[in-house]
């Protein structure tokens, strides 16, 4: 895929719910929680060029003792009182948590804003497009780990699978959709984000 039709694909009409249904099966038992008690988060999609293939960047999230510990995302966070808007967020924070300029990198769209019901965040995601593998080093209080996923592999039909998760000592969801990248499971959020990503690159 080209440089020009990547961009042209991302930048199509949006999909939102249609591409996140599949991903959202408990979604709408939530649906009806106050928006008032809603906040705002942003993320970053760092996509560029490396070994022949288009990839990108998804951490592993430090354990502590809040609700998204050690999970797979997009670096990301909420909002500081510096912040100018959602896409100065999301690349402050992609700075803090990798070392990322927060001036380096094309914003390309802002897909679909994706709500979290277990903490009340509505992300906002931002495609940024790299001209080339941007310098990595991570922030260790916040990320355990990063992975550089190739967007084939997204792509590829085999990394659709589902897990079971445990949200405490009593409670278990089974049959959750997630993707399997790099031997990670990827669910919730992330998820959904990701499969608008896979809809608007391959259209299903």
């Amino acid at each position: 895929m080209t440089k020009s039709e990547l961009i042209q694909r991302l930048q199509q009409t949006l999909p939102g719910a249609t591409a996140h249904e599949a991903f959202a099966p408990y979604r709408k038992h939530f649906e009806n929680q106050s928006e008032e008690i809603r906040k705002k988060a942003a993320v970053g999609i760092h996509i560029y060029p490396h070994e022949g293939n288009w990839q990108f960047i998804l951490i592993e999230r430090s354990a502590y003792s809040g609700k998204h510990s050690a999970q797979m995302a997009f670096p990301g966070g909420k909002p500081e009182s510096s912040d100018l808007h959602l896409e100065h967020t999301a690349r402050r924070e992609s700075e803090e948590e990798l070392a990322i300029p927060s001036v380096s990198g094309e914003k390309i769209t802002e897909l679909s804003m994706v709500w979290i019901p277990v903490s009340s965040f509505e992300v906002s995601p931002f495609v940024f497009l790299h001209e080339e593998r941007p310098s990595i080093e991570i922030n260790q209080r916040e990320v355990s780990n990063y992975y550089e996923v190739k967007l084939a592999d997204l792509l590829d039909e085999t990394s659709v699978s589902t897990t079971t998760i445990k949200l405490n000592d009593q409670v278990y969801m089974k049959d959750i959709p997630c993707f399997v990248l790099n031997e990670k499971v990827v669910w919730g959020a992330t998820a959904l984000i990701l499969a608008e990503i896979k809809f608007l690159l391959q259209g299903t």
